[in-house]
């Protein structure tokens, strides 16, 4: 009986050490591309308390729904030195006509909704760091200003009241 809680213990422990070590807590360094092929990398984080990182997908209704509402949040959150980005999770693909035509339907998403924030394509750098873990859309992380995950992931849409209470408390987090 000893034996079997001793194990159980250094198996617990293994797993919960092992864990946590998979799982990236900084979004830095990376290097990738914007919609507009503007090379981006950890620097983007650099003059913002706080940057919402929105993991989203065109083929996903409610990623669509809350892009309107991250909009405005990116125009009137702007003063309290939070930034918003997009990161299109279905975009990239090795074939160029499919990756062109993926490209102009988010470029036409991000028109539609008016989600006039920045939009980055997936790079192997941010595959490695952090999508490689992401599993639904919308995923939404906070990053500070040295590109180090802060507070909860967000799985799911939220409406534009939700995503103030949760942007104020990840706010108070790098205060």
């Amino acid at each position: 009986m000893r034996k079997s809680k001793r194990f159980l213990f250094v198996l617990i422990l293994i797993l919960v050490v092992g864990t946590s070590a998979l799982f990236s807590n900084s979004l830095s360094p990376f290097w990738t591309i914007d919609m507009y092929g503007n090379e981006v990398d950890q620097t983007i984080f650099k003059n913002s308390k706080l940057t919402l990182v929105n993991v989203w997908a065109t083929f996903c209704p409610p990623c669509l729904v809350e892009m309107p509402d991250l909009a405005e949040l990116s125009e009137e959150y702007s003063i309290n030195d939070v930034q918003i980005v997009g990161i299109i999770n279905d975009v990239y693909s090795p074939n160029q006509r499919i990756f062109e035509r993926n490209l102009q339907t988010a470029a036409s998403i991000i028109v539609q909704t008016g989600a006039n924030y920045t939009h980055l394509i997936p790079s192997e750098d941010l595959y490695n760091l952090r999508l490689k873990d992401v599993q639904f859309v919308p995923e939404t992380f906070f990053v500070d200003n040295t590109g180090k995950i802060v507070g909860k992931t967000v799985i799911g849409a939220k409406s534009k009241s939700e995503w103030k209470k949760i942007i104020d408390e990840n706010l108070r987090l790098v205060n």
